[in-house]
């Protein structure tokens, strides 16, 4: 019976900090992923013009599609930037207004990267900043944490 109890007590809670503790530094970027909106500044490709050739059964390599991207956000007027895979962001033009989520770094990897954005997903796509939602309710942050559009 003292087993149960010190399972309940003790062992049973530490296991739950643990698998918690374990989620947020596994997913650090998308815990912490932050939420921009503002004009494009610049979204270009990484690599120069090149001619994808192969054969059917050979994978590609994602960095292919690499783009640079640059966001002033509306409200605080700085530019965040970050490179993404997202091969949304081809069809982006500068000057358009965006909702898009960059993803940091986390802190462990200061020294080689800094307080950086690996990536740089786009959520919205607008012609001109009139057009984006000004206020966000408790259903539209719940859908930017899971990344629901």
């Amino acid at each position: 019976m003292t087993y149960i109890n010190l399972l309940k007590k003790w062992i049973l809670p530490t296991v739950v900090v643990a698998l918690l503790g374990w989620f947020f530094f596994a997913n650090w970027s998308f815990v912490f992923k932050s939420k921009i909106i503002g004009e494009v500044v610049a979204s270009e490709r990484v690599a120069g013009p090149l001619a994808i050739v192969g054969s059917g059964n050979q994978v590609l390599n994602p960095q292919i599609f690499s783009f640079s991207v640059a966001v002033k956000d509306l409200k605080t007027g700085e530019i965040h930037m970050a490179s993404s895979e997202d091969r949304q962001w081809a069809a982006v033009s500068k000057g358009n207004c965006v909702v898009a989520a960059f993803f940091p770094y986390p802190p462990w990897r200061m020294l080689d990267k800094g307080m950086t954005n690996h990536n740089a997903r786009l959520l919205r796509n607008f012609s001109s900043c009139d057009q984006v939602p000004k206020e966000d309710g408790f259903v539209e942050k719940l859908k930017f944490f899971f990344l629901m559009n």
